[in-house]
């Protein structure tokens, strides 16, 4: 503030306090402050008859929500009189609020020395500008290096990793320079701060704060802007000296602003000085004693008495005496006088809510007060206390939703807990009811703006299978085609490409991908029933798709394949636009029958509503010329796109409900509706907590004259403690969030205490059974609820399966039900997407390796068996080394089992001419009820020699144990031997087992393991095992055996494909199975 502000401020201060009034809470601000105008009770001197008389008064508000709220009170308490309304202003935060200050009309015009003013830098420019200079800054220290880089390594790394990173830098820079700069504080400030008083990081910290105190200062010189705040408070300053230099006639009138600002405060005083100027406070506490209220503030700040920054009245008490008035001196708005039972409430919350220091008092109250008449004060007061966040959320939509059903009552959700907001906002839209959430939505959960984020994700993911798919099913997603034409193709190239391990990186990964599929399709080598179902013209579009794809990312896939190249931000944004535009693209009939241009009609979609046009705005802006440009890799464009746009909100233009709100404290200032739910109500969410900042600590904001960080939390006590004037209040918390418990608000445990404290808890008991009505959305049904049993099928004997293979035998065993929805009703477990290489495709190559040795090798070893065994697997893996898992970790493990096989290898071809592999074979049971029964198995070793033959079974996992294999819980080898014995091998005419044996393939410690089969009988259990399948087959020939879903001891089910359609968690504990075996089911024919 200027000196020549002070002075006249000084000469005129004796005049304020006889014009400043306050309205208590629990009266509605606007109607009490309208009415009073009207009246000529707040501006005496005021014609009723003179339809021109409001014309002349100026009213400054502190945000734009409450001129519009003002406007309407005009009108409605004007009745039928035609008038002329007042000039009404808002005083807000926003740039776009504070232009609104400029040239009050009628209080001057602009002085010439103020011709020239200084521009405000814009957000976006202020955030790149300084985002650049963390960069810059960040590689000047890295350059340097040595002493220049001591201790400071930390914010070079932070600051140059990402730009992303250094635009979150930048964004909390800026709200420091705000919070200096609208304290009226030099940011040159900062260097005077004595670094030896403060510990070595904080040196560093001024350090790197280089940043704010002389590049930032610099480049506004530079470039001839004003930053944000320094431009708000010089507009500020140029209206107080208008305003006292040309004090205007009519009145001048600032209504519930509290002066938070010292610009603010000092424009309040120069109105009150005024002869036809007045203030009028918001719910100033008039009845506290007086020892209290100068508790909150002390009169000697001399450290030895600390302020009650949390107190509700601690923001009014520090702009009265910067006003230079006593309390004693505000009067009550005319007509705004409480009545017994709110000043009773007024009474408790200001016990409530006292200085610490005071609270040995609350005994005094609690012994004089009357508790009939506080019974009654408090009757509209309800406290929730939610078992968790969506029981909180769905009470307080009951409390809105009944709100509104009673004609003219309105209703608002006030809180600072914007998850809690979406919640309410979500359950009423599924009545039907859009309310009014001044927040908005989040610009990335928009349609567009989740869309645009999609397009920059799968580029930046080398389109990935999540990422592309989840841009693909996306409802803007059209690339020039119908919407069913690109959902079908979508699906088709998901199903062909993704729904199975997928390596391929680009879109030329892609494309190599889809042909291969189709390739292997055709090959018989994809066994998928939903791929094999996949028509002609499934294949045609799913090949056209990303053609088009190509086509449309050809812009945005140029610039990222420049690697780390420094590439404009502006050329990558409109690279990403681009591709957005092609990709949201509609079809060309769409575009002929459309009513716009071609060109517009063409993206209409992705344009459209409030979130559209915030997105065109929003990239235009990038583009703009006049922004100074940030060069950065195209990799690191994704991550600074979305810091850079995950503060915008959208607030839609669309028919919202009348009476029902959702508001922050802020905006809910000088509001009264009739119902009022103060929502999530615990501490660290409403209030805040106390927070420095991330660059000083308290001592140095003390220094430099910045407000202590409590503060905050009084000038949020004040907004609570208003609200709670209204006629219907519910105080809601939910006690757990996330399953972790939660503190309740620092305000609500004081009422509590309190009146616990009296014995009076009940006075703020529910009044109605809102959490057992939001809990009925869980109920059981009446009656209770019957308990799911296992399914229990039991197909018609026509339908049962009359051939498996050994491995489905076992899956038979262990749980009947996955025999029935795979082999009678068809059905395959969709394969996760994209899935990354797992123990399946490991076990599958390794089989294959296995294989082909044994094909190349049958009779003689080679020289080298491991060189050959790894020249095998390099071959078979090629396709897949590109993945870093694989080559990194496969393949040494494989090498290793080379190893161990070539060294074991001769042991177990001795005795033997031949060893063949995949060798399939069946057998048929006969003379069973339903008639013959095929098995099959397909073999994955068979030694053969003159004497019998060895069949062994490969595993990547751990093989059955030995008990597992008598009993027949693991009859796979046993029920192969069986085959043998019967001659059902192809090419195998000797019928003698000899051996039975595991290999466990591990490329670990040990490499290898091998173990033959229990017992020196193969013949005879094999003749057991077959027998049992023989009355298992007999038992499910009767259509009275069912099969049902089991969890047997002995058996794992981790892999069960179809728990979920049984229903398993419905009816079986968790962790009953035990044991396991890999059992490479997939191998079944």
């Amino acid at each position: 503030m200027s000196t020549h502000i002070k002075s006249a401020l000084a000469e005129r201060g004796a005049r304020v306090a006889s014009r400043v009034f306050t309205v208590p809470p629990g009266k509605p601000f606007l109607d009490c402050l309208a009415q009073a105008i009207l009246s000529g009770e707040l501006a005496p001197g005021l014609s009723r008859d003179d339809p021109l008389a409001l014309a002349d008064i100026t009213l400054l508000l502190p945000t734009r929500r409450a001129t519009r709220a003002l406007h309407d009170a005009f009108l409605k308490h004007a009745g039928t009189r035609a008038v002329i309304l007042p000039r009404i202003r808002a005083i807000a935060d926003g740039e776009d609020e504070l232009t609104l200050l400029s040239g009050l009309a009628g209080l001057s015009t602009l002085a010439p020395d103020d011709a020239d003013a200084t521009p405000a830098i814009s957000p976006l420019e202020r955030r790149l500008v300084l985002t650049k200079l963390v960069l810059a800054w960040a590689r000047a220290m890295r350059e340097t290096g040595g002493d220049a880089l001591a201790g400071l390594e930390p914010y070079a790394a932070a600051g140059g990793a990402t730009p992303a990173q250094a635009s979150h830098l930048a964004a909390e820079l800026a709200r420091l320079m705000d919070t200096i700069e609208t304290e009226n504080t030099s940011l040159d400030a900062l260097a005077t701060l004595v670094p030896e008083t403060y510990s070595e990081h904080w040196q560093r910290t001024l350090k790197f704060l280089e940043i704010v105190t002389q590049f930032w200062p610099q480049h506004l010189a530079e470039k001839g802007f004003a930053s944000p705040m320094a431009s708000r408070n010089r507009t500020l300053e140029r209206e107080t000296r208008r305003l006292l230099e040309h004090p205007p006639v009519a009145p001048v009138i600032v209504a519930g602003v509290t002066g938070s600002i010292p610009a603010t405060a000092d424009l309040m005083r120069a109105v009150a000085s005024l002869p036809n100027g007045f203030i009028v406070l918001p719910g100033l506490d008039l009845g506290l004693d007086p020892t209290s209220w100068d508790a909150i503030r002390p009169a000697a700040m001399d450290g030895k008495a600390e302020p009650a920054y949390e107190h509700p009245q601690h923001g009014l008490k520090a702009l009265l005496d910067r006003l230079g008035i006593d309390r004693s001196e505000v009067a009550s708005l005319p007509g705004t006088e409480p009545d017994h039972a709110a000043r009773d409430r007024l009474d408790f919350i200001a016990e409530a809510m006292r200085p610490a220091s005071t609270t040995e008092r609350w005994h005094d109250y609690a012994g004089t007060v009357d508790r009939e008449r506080l019974g009654a004060a408090l009757a509209g007061i309800s406290l929730i206390d939610a078992p968790n966040a969506q029981d909180e959320a769905e009470a307080i939509a009951l409390i809105l939703r009944e709100a509104m059903e009673v004609p003219g009552r309105t209703a608002a959700l006030v809180s600072p807990d914007r998850l809690l907001a979406r919640r309410v906002t979500a359950r009423l839209a599924t009545w039907g009811i859009r309310v009014d959430d001044s927040a908005g939505r989040p610009f990335p959960k928009t349609v567009p703006g989740a869309f645009l984020d999609l397009v920059v994700e799968a580029a930046a993911k080398r389109f990935a299978p999540a990422e592309l798919v989840a841009l693909l099913k996306h409802p803007l997603t059209r690339l020039g085609l119908g919407a069913f034409e690109v959902r079908r193709a979508a699906r088709a190239l998901e199903l062909a490409v993704f729904r199975t391990s997928y390596l391929g990186v680009g879109l030329d990964g892609l494309e190599a991908a889809l042909e291969q599929a189709a390739a292997d399709v055709a090959a018989g080598e994809r066994r998928e029933r939903p791929v094999r179902r996949l028509w002609d013209d499934d294949w045609t579009g799913a090949r056209d798709l990303v053609t088009r794809l190509r086509t449309a990312y050809a812009p945005l896939v140029a610039l990222f394949e420049r690697g780390g190249e420094d590439i404009s931000l502006a050329m990558l944004s409109q690279a990403h636009l681009a591709a957005a535009e092609a990709i949201a693209r509609l079809s060309d009939d769409e575009i002929a029958t459309s009513r716009d241009e071609p060109e517009r009609a063409a993206t209409a979609e992705l344009y459209a509503g409030d979130a559209g046009a915030a997105a065109a705005t929003l990239f235009a802006s990038f583009a703009d010329p006049t922004l100074p440009q940030l060069d950065i890799a195209a990799a690191d464009y994704a991550d600074l796109y979305r810091s850079l746009v995950a503060t915008e909100n959208i607030r839609p233009r669309v028919p919202l409900h009348p009476r029902v709100f959702i508001w922050g404290p802020f905006e809910a200032r000088l509001q009264q509706p009739d119902v009022v739910v103060l929502g999530s109500l615990n501490d660290g969410t409403w209030p805040e907590a106390a927070d420095p900042g991330p660059w000083l600590n308290r001592p140095m904001r003390r220094a430099l004259g910045l407000p202590s960080p409590e503060e905050m939390i009084g000038h949020a006590a004040h907004d609570f403690t208003t609200l709670l004037g209204a006629e219907r209040v519910y105080l809601t918390r939910a006690e757990k969030i996330d399953g972790v418990p939660t503190v309740p608000s620092r305000w609500l445990m004081r009422i509590v205490a309190l009146l616990d404290g009296m014995g009076l808890r009940e006075f703020i008991a529910m009044d109605r059974p809102w959490l057992a009505w939001a809990q009925l959305r869980d109920a059981l049904p009446a009656g209770g609820h019957d308990a799911c049993a296992a399914p229990e099928p039991r197909p018609p004997l026509a339908v049962r399966p009359r051939k498996l293979s050994v491995s489905a035998v076992e899956t038979w065993i262990a749980n009947p039900y996955a025999i029935f929805a795979g082999r009678i009703l068809g059905l395959d477990a969709l394969p996760q997407l994209g899935s990354s290489p797992d123990a399946s495709l490991k076990g599958a190559i390794i089989h294959d390796i296995l294989a082909a040795f044994a094909e190349r090798f049958p009779q003689a070893l080679p020289g080298d068996p491991a060189h050959e065994l790894m020249a095998i697997a390099r071959e078979r893996l090629a396709p897949y080394l590109g993945n870093p898992r694989i080559a990194a970790f496969w393949l040494p493990r494989i090498e290793r089992f080379a190893h161990w096989f070539a060294d074991t290898e001769p042991r177990r071809r001795d005795g033997f001419a031949r060893t063949v592999a995949e060798i399939k074979g069946e057998t048929v049971l006969a003379d069973l009820p339903g008639g013959p029964f095929t098995l099959t198995a397909r073999a994955d070793r068979i030694d053969i020699g003159s004497g019998g033959i060895a069949i062994t079974d490969y595993k990547t996992g751990q093989p059955p144990s030995n008990a597992k294999v008598l009993d027949g819980k693991a009859p796979q080898l046993p029920l192969e031997a069986a085959i043998a014995l019967a001659g059902g091998f192809t090419g195998i005419d000797e019928r003698s087992v000899k051996r039975l044996s595991y290999i466990r393939v591990t490329g670990g410690l040990p490499a290898g393991e091998e173990r033959d089969a229990p017992g020196d009988d193969i013949a005879g259990l094999a003749a057991r095992q077959r027998d049992g399948l023989a009355a298992l087959v007999t038992l499910f020939d009767d259509v009275g055996t069912a099969y049902s879903a089991r969890r047997r001891p002995g058996f794992r089910y981790d892999f069960d494909d179809f728990a979920h359609l049984a229903r398993v968690s419905e009816w079986s504990g968790e962790g009953e199975s035990d044991g396991g075996d890999d059992d490479d089911d997939d191998k079944a024919a």
